[in-house]
């Protein structure tokens, strides 16, 4: 059976080793750019969530016998299409990766609260750092849209500072939720949080889901940390609220566009955290996710 592995940044130092295991394992497998009509017939084609897996593509290649995504977005799989034609579709979330975004997101929250950046600045300059906006985590009101793995798992940490925390989801009941937090419409999480981390998958429901509109309702100074896919928040109202001071922080490790472009309007906007979209790799993350990539394509040489 023929595997196409298309290159991955989170797997870029196993992609050596992950080929000699599914070489081990009998498979035919070649490294290589992912596009509309692959010339060759892969059975199985594995790689970034984003690649572009449309109904018209997977027409282009009546032979695929399954999709397997590297880590735990698959935004660029059209998973119902898939399903129409039999075509399985597995990602990689492991216990490892979500327990490292998990952290990585508390990481960027803290920065946020205590003005990581102001304080960076006061470094540079040789100054002391102007306090007044640095706030404590434990004060403030916390929104987590999205409730997935590792959503959850943000929120569980959370608890070890008695915040008060509402969460957003559209596969939730209204109520208090088992870890204690609160789920409530998205639109009241908007305008009652202080801090809003940002977990949701990226559909078109959810393109632009932190808009012009949704901005303008949040509170006066309010901090945003976005660790899931970029096209979750227009960045240029983003960076419009920042840049008046509308909004009081924000944290992104995720962008529309990526790499960031240079003429992005992130690029200038005061207070704000850039990292790229690599903040919760870590050594044992991507081992495991090499090694579960290796199970998945495996497993699914195995179903037919």
């Amino acid at each position: 059976m023929r595997v196409l592995l298309v290159p991955a940044a989170s797997i870029a130092a196993a992609t050596e080793s992950i080929v000699c295991d599914l070489r081990a394992a009998g498979l035919v497998v070649e490294v290589g750019s992912f596009d509309r009509s692959c010339e060759e017939p892969f059975e199985i084609v594995a790689g970034p969530g984003t690649m572009g897996c449309t109904a018209l593509w997977l027409d282009d290649n009546p032979q695929l016998r399954g999709l397997v995504g590297v880590g735990v977005g698959c935004e660029g799989f059209d998973v119902a299409a898939a399903a129409a034609r039999s075509i399985p579709v597995l990602t990689g979330a492991t216990r490892e990766g979500v327990a490292a975004m998990a952290g990585a997101t508390i990481m960027l929250m803290l920065a946020c609260c205590h003005d990581l950046p102001g304080a960076q600045r006061a470094f540079e300059q040789g100054v002391r750092r102007d306090v007044g906006r640095a706030r404590a985590i434990d004060e403030l009101t916390i929104g987590v849209i999205g409730y997935g793995a590792i959503g959850r798992d943000v929120v569980r940490r959370l608890r070890a500072w008695n915040v008060t925390v509402l969460v957003a989801s559209p596969s939730l009941s209204r109520g208090i939720l088992p870890d204690g937090a609160q789920c409530v419409p998205l639109d009241i999480l908007i305008e009652q949080s202080d801090l809003i981390s940002l977990h949701a998958a990226l559909t078109p429901d959810t393109h632009h889901l932190i808009d012009r509109a949704r901005i303008a309702r949040m509170k006066r100074g309010a901090l945003l940390v976005n660790t899931a896919r970029g096209a979750l928040v227009d960045e240029a109202a983003l960076a419009e609220a920042l840049t008046i001071g509308a909004l009081g922080a924000a944290a992104l490790d995720c962008f529309s566009v990526e790499p960031l472009p240079d003429d992005s309007p992130l690029r200038d906007a005061p207070n704000l955290i850039l990292t790229p979209h690599q903040i919760g790799h870590t050594a044992a993350g991507a081992g495991a996710v090499a090694r579960t990539l290796v199970e998945n394509i495996v497993r699914l040489a195995h179903m037919g």
